[in-house]
């Protein structure tokens, strides 16, 4: 006597209605259904409104699995930020967003925390996915994820940064250019001591490319770089304690302006430096990256870069949307979108006379 054979476990829905649901309550096919989510211009009004009541009205959800694997692609661009919880990226985000809205893309987020190898990961989770495209915010990845990217067939943009000898997509500006322009900044004014002040996060490549360039405008300028790195994670306090050594320090040691890698850093210094005697600008001269919403309100008001962070994020979305709209192949030459990163003087970088 046979034993009887096990019953198969039903499979697991993410919703209790599927396509089919949908096209056989509104009357026409599951393939109108899926070109309704995919290529909405496809459908006429009428269906497109008749469809929209019942997904509303039924709760309807599309798999995105089941939609990549039909069509060999997801419908959703990845983008891989180095610090999710920033001002600076929270406007590139948004960006993205913005232009992605209309063209029925998804943003998909991942958070590499400045570190190459979390960068890694997230690109390999993501081409798992088949994602239309990817928006990186560095162009040093590992060899492994450059081998990646590399046999992708997607567009690829990196944004934030601009190198010119990239394979991919660049949208951003040199920051090497905009250490030197703080450099000179200084130089102009007769400064001879000036300090760059790195965060202690090692992995901020970008960071560390304004301070190349900091670094070459003072040795063109022949004098001695001095490059310090902060020995706290906290960018406010590591400013605090830079301000507190200065104060410590004979004034004729001590650097006559500081430029610190970020905003936080140099609004930590200024909230300190009444706390130490220090007087601002007439006791150290300050400037700082990014321009962050605190920085007019300091006293003195900060002297910083201001980049186009919404821009830079709406550029590297509209790229991904022309390249698709294009198909262009992965050997097209890659775009170049230069943007501005403006140089806003306030009162904190105005160095007193030696």
């Amino acid at each position: 006597m046979n034993a009887p054979k096990p019953q198969r476990a039903s499979r697991r829905k993410a919703g209790s209605h599927t396509i089919h649901d949908v096209a056989a309550l509104a009357g026409v096919s599951s393939i109108t259904v899926s070109r309704y989510f995919n290529s909405p211009d496809k459908v006429s009004a009428a269906v497109r409104e008749r469809l929209r009541e019942i997904i509303e009205r039924i709760g309807y959800v599309p798999s995105q699995v089941a939609g990549g694997l039909a069509s060999g692609r997801g419908r959703v661009v990845c983008a891989v930020m180095q610090n999710i919880a920033s001002a600076t990226f929270a406007d590139l985000v948004k960006g993205m967003t913005d232009e992605l809205q209309a063209s029925g893309l998804q943003l998909l987020l991942a958070n590499a925390q400045y570190s190459r190898d979390l960068e890694e990961n997230a690109i390999r989770t993501f081409v798992g996915w088949h994602p239309r495209a990817l928006i990186l915010t560095r162009d040093d990845h590992t060899p492994a994820a450059e081998a990646m990217l590399r046999a992708l067939d997607i567009p690829v943009v990196e944004a934030w940064g601009f190198v010119e000898d990239r394979p991919f997509h660049q949208v951003g500006f040199p920051h090497a250019q905009t250490g030197a322009e703080l450099a000179r900044h200084f130089l102009e004014q007769g400064a001879r001591r000036v300090r760059f002040l790195l965060p202690r996060v090692g992995e901020d490549f970008r960071a560390g490319q304004r301070a190349h360039g900091y670094a070459i405008a003072m040795t063109a300028a022949g004098l001695v770089p001095d490059v310090q790195t902060a020995d706290v994670d906290d960018d406010f306090e590591a400013g605090a304690r830079t301000i507190a050594a200065l104060a410590a320090s004979p004034r004729e040691a001590r650097p006559q302006a500081v430029i610190f890698a970020n905003d936080n850093m140099a609004a930590g210094a200024i909230l300190h430096a009444p706390d130490c005697g220090m007087r601002l600008p007439d006791d150290c001269a300050l400037a700082g990256f990014g321009d962050a919403p605190i920085s007019v309100h300091l006293k003195p008001a900060l002297t910083t870069l201001r980049p186009a962070r919404y821009e830079i994020g709406q550029m590297a979305a509209r790229t991904v949307l022309r390249m698709l709209a294009a198909q262009a192949s992965p050997e097209s030459a890659p775009c170049r979108e230069l943007l501005p990163c403006e140089l806003v003087v306030r009162d904190s970088s105005r160095v007193s006379p030696a």
